[in-house]
């Protein structure tokens, strides 16, 4: 049984997951996309058309941080849309976004240092600057700091232990009619576990391909193999269909039950996975005879994708949010929302519980193993998520870098299945953003979802699977945890090397005993109970330091083993049997 619950939280933590659209037949649907560069079906149909609604890249608000990472006391660099910020705080004052630039010349105001004043001072030449207003508040080398110019400060949000940023200061009065696609199912485990309860990772691909990777469920049995209980034999295909605005709507109802107060955010496209219990590999585990389920998935213009699925009453979320770093990099944070544990099969119960306690008693001791399991807060689910981010690093690197080399588009994909349909109404939409943000005066910002500027050359894999960079140091979790397991190094390494003196010293003086065999006879007499006493003594010392020296290297490769776990594991397919 705790095999299966780990292997439920293996899966449900999939960041990989999306959904085929068909309609005719579970292979080619009514979507299907023909190969080369024609122009593709729209999977709504004409009425649903919302390119006309579509806006500008930077005017949106994008998640670039996980609140958990940032310091309070010094200046955070971050990067959007391929722009450097800066973000600072002081005290219980709210986070601060400014441009990363100092206004005298240029140096990145990352760089400086937060003063008394809750200002942020520049390491250059001492320049200081409001972090709400972006004024210059003193300038050592002169006393007029008016004739000083500010630096341009960006509107913030901190929902959902994210910090949030819109980036286009000239409209934000639209900022300000702009609702957070945070359903209420995600406010209330937030609030339930804190800020914790946010993943953050950086990604070395892009935006764009990180979209196609979250709406694409016909990958995971083969990107994640052998992860969580995926076979690479559950491929096959995956019927599922597009809902209309009004299911859409429909299918909001549940957020409005949840929280009267909260005010839907509709998906700008959802698709559901016909008869899920046969067809979603995730919940075929999970089918009761007259037990209602089902799988959708949302995406959320610009940076959201979520994944709801129901057996019976019960819900879970996936939910995933994007932000496009620059080109070819970008940032994740996922949530897994667990309102309550699902309750398997009794046949997937296996051994001794299975004999000897009830059906009622093994769901609920399978409901507490599953949520202790799935508590955000341990750096377990980190490293689980770390699995299934790995799973498919190396290739979609390697794919962005492929097509920006090539001059290749997704318009150039051979699509024949009604898989990637779903993807690419993701992909024409960010299209139609990157368009309409090249007609405006930060038409540049667009670079950074294209993928066709610099996609940047092929990384080695110890930086594309690099998780200390992209995650462990920003993540205090884990970085407890890192630190913890160094510390326990150090004293094993201490110990071992105790021992190791010890066990010289112990077969010095064996060999010392041994000697005394070659004094004279009387000598030996009046001598040998001790001598043999000592040898005794000292052969026994030898013995347990060995034994304790070989433990202490045991546990030192196993320590190793873990310390890897927050820096670095590579994943190699052809290894996963």
């Amino acid at each position: 049984m705790f095999v299966t619950a780990c292997s439920l939280l293996l899966v449900w933590l999939s960041t990989s997951v999306a959904f085929s659209v068909q309609k005719r037949s579970p292979d080619v649907g009514l979507y299907a996309v023909s190969t080369g560069r024609q122009e593709m079906q729209n999977p709504h149909g004409a009425e649903e058309d919302l390119t006309d609604n579509i806006r500008p890249l930077h005017q949106n608000w994008w998640p670039v941080a996980a609140l958990t990472s940032l310091k309070p006391s010094q200046p955070n660099a971050l990067q959007v849309l391929g722009k450097p910020l800066v973000a600072a705080k002081f005290n219980d004052s709210s986070w601060s976004v400014l441009d990363d630039r100092c206004s005298h010349r240029f140096a990145p105001l990352s760089e400086g240092r937060m003063v008394s004043t809750g200002h942020l001072q520049c390491a250059y030449h001492g320049w200081e600057f409001d972090t709400a207003t972006g004024v210059c508040s003193k300038l050592p080398q002169i006393t007029d700091e008016n004739k000083v110019a500010a630096v341009q400060t960006y509107s913030t949000r901190e929902e959902a232990g994210m910090l949030w940023v819109w980036m286009d200061p000239s409209s934000l009065d639209l900022a300000d009619q702009i609702h957070l696609p945070i359903s209420p199912l995600l406010r209330h485990y937030v609030a339930r576990f804190g800020n914790e309860a946010c993943f953050m990772r950086d990604l070395p691909y892009g935006i764009e391909l990180l979209g196609e990777n979250l709406l694409d469920l016909s990958h995971l049995p083969f990107s994640h193999h052998s992860v969580g209980g995926l076979k690479r034999e559950q491929g096959g295909p995956l019927p599922t269909r597009m809902l209309s605005k009004r299911e859409r709507e429909d299918a909001a109802l549940w957020e409005k039950e949840e929280d009267p107060t909260y005010n839907p955010v509709l998906p700008r496209y959802q698709a559901e996975v016909i008869d899920a219990a046969q067809h979603d590999p995730l919940m075929m585990r999970f089918a009761k005879s007259g037990v209602e389920m089902s799988t959708r998935i949302g995406y959320y213009d610009p940076c959201h994708v979520r994944y709801r699925r129901k057996i019976g009453e019960r819900a879970t979320h996936v939910e995933l949010f994007m932000c496009p770093v620059s080109e070819g990099r970008s940032r994740v944070f996922l949530f897994n929302v667990f309102k309550s544990a699902p309750v398997p099969k009794v046949a997937d119960f296996r051994g001794w519980l299975k004999q000897i306690a009830p059906g009622a008693l093994k769901a609920k001791l399978f409901q507490s193993l599953f949520l202790r399991r799935t508590d955000p807060r341990k750096p377990y689910i980190h490293l689980v998520a770390h699995d299934i981010f790995d799973g498919d690093g190396i290739f979609l690197h390697k794919q962005g870098n492929l097509m920006r080399e090539a001059g290749l588009t997704f318009r150039d994909y051979s699509t024949p299945s009604s898989a990637d349909t779903l993807l690419l109404a993701y992909r024409r939409f960010i299209e139609s953003a990157a368009r309409k943000t090249r007609e405006t005066s930060s038409g540049t910002l667009a670079d950074a979802v294209d993928g066709q500027k610099q996609y940047g050359d092929d990384l080695p894999r110890s930086v594309m699977l690099d998780r200390y960079n992209t995650h462990t140091k920003h993540c205090p979790t884990c970085l407890a945890s890192l630190q913890k397991l160094r510390r326990s190094q150090s004293r094993t390494a201490f110990l071992k090397t105790a021992l190791q003196g010890a066990l010289g010293a112990s077969i010095f003086s064996f060999i010392g005993l041994l000697t005394l065999e070659s004094l004279p006879f009387a000598i030996r007499v009046t001598t040998r109970t001790l001598i043999n006493a000592l040898i005794v003594r000292v052969g026994i010392m030898i013995g347990m330091s060995t034994l304790g020296i070989l433990i202490l290297a045991r546990k030192e490769r196993k320590l190793h083993r873990q310390i890897d776990l927050f820096l670095f594991k590579d994943y190699v397919h052809s290894d996963k049997l």
